[in-house]
């Protein structure tokens, strides 16, 4: 399992949750190792029409998702900024007394930082799933079902004839 396994991963969660395709706008950046700052983060943009399952407020042409001062070393639901624009790219305001004034940019934003929440607790899983003894068993069978004698008895790598070779400089 590597980085670009978990990233895929994560796009597919994304992809299902907004009920759409974003295209490459989306930055996914995640540290999940069980460490204070961990999470899920995403960064870009969305378009209305790439998430038609989330709430958008009305004018709302996409929502930006920028680094705020968090996102320099964190990455989670809270490290980023959220501004919700209409067509001409001009931001719409937030009621600054609720927070959620009356074209409902706030919703919007929380529902982008549940959904972080939400891709923290898939990757937490999918990393789990990938890394248990069922997954590790199946990683070392072979074709036929059975495990192939990749350690010795005193837990040296046992590699096949061929595969080292020793070399003389």
């Amino acid at each position: 399992m590597d980085e670009r396994e978990i990233s895929d991963y994560l796009r597919g969660q994304i992809d299902g949750a907004l009920g759409g395709h974003p295209d490459d706008d989306i930055e996914i950046a995640y540290s999940l190792s069980y460490c204070q700052g961990d999470g899920v983060a995403i960064y870009g943009m969305i378009r209305r029409a790439d998430a038609p399952d989330l709430t958008w407020p009305e004018g709302a042409a996409y929502v930006t998702m920028t680094r705020n001062s968090y996102g320099h070393h964190y990455s989670h639901y809270n490290s980023f900024s959220v501004d919700v624009c209409d067509e001409e790219g001009e931001i719409l305001d937030q009621d600054t007394d609720t927070g959620y004034g009356a074209d409902g940019t706030r919703i919007l934003e929380t529902q982008l930082r549940d959904l972080c929440r939400e891709l923290e607790r898939a990757g937490y899983k999918y990393i789990e799933g990938m890394t248990s003894r069922e997954a590790a068993i199946e990683y070392l069978e072979n074709e036929e079902g059975e495990i192939d004698p990749l350690f010795l008895e005193n837990g040296d790598r046992d590699y096949p004839r061929g595969a080292v070779e020793e070399v003389n400089v």
